[in-house]
């Protein structure tokens, strides 16, 4: 092999393990009662969003959770949405709260979350999508505990999760 092609292929691997490791921030889904099971592992900009609906229990009205990931890779709560207000359902702050198509929406004020945790009950009917994508939450049993989290990884994890 010629000392240029030598080089170039050098260079090649350097700039792909490089790349390997570069940071890219992303939202994980992951069963902390199951060793930490990553479920999904998406990739994530400034202006997406993580959604959370699922049919409130005892009320039968639906609720939306809306997040975001803010500057410090945390999720921050942008709002909530829900149909109606009652029984365990959040109490609407009067100042935050205002009727959006039939939705009362509750601006949650970008508060910061360390993490977002959910028991998966299906009769609620739990959906999540971040960035635009639904995560499947079909095949997790009933009263599981998932958790949600905002953070960096590497471009090589990351492309692992993404693979399984």
């Amino acid at each position: 092999m010629s000392p240029k092609r030598l080089f170039a292929a050098g260079l090649t691997i350097v700039l792909l393990a490089g790349l390997g490791l570069w940071p890219v921030e992303i939202v994980t889904v992951r069963l902390p009662r199951a060793d930490n099971q990553v479920i999904a592992a998406i990739r994530v900009g400034e202006e997406d969003r993580i959604v959370l609906t699922y049919r409130h229990s005892v009320e039968l009205s639906t609720v939306e959770g809306i997040f975001k990931v803010g500057e410090d890779f945390r999720l921050q709560a942008v709002e909530t949405r829900m149909e109606s207000v009652g029984t365990g359902l959040p109490n609407a702050e009067p100042v935050r709260t205002k009727i959006q198509n039939g939705w009362q929406v509750v601006d949650e004020g970008l508060k910061p979350i360390e993490t977002l945790r959910f028991f998966i009950v299906p009769i609620n009917r739990p959906r999540l999508t971040i960035a635009g994508r639904a995560v499947d939450l079909s095949s997790i049993p009933g009263g599981t505990l998932i958790e949600i989290a905002a953070g960096k990884m590497i471009a090589a994890v990351y492309l692992f999760y993404r693979s399984v």
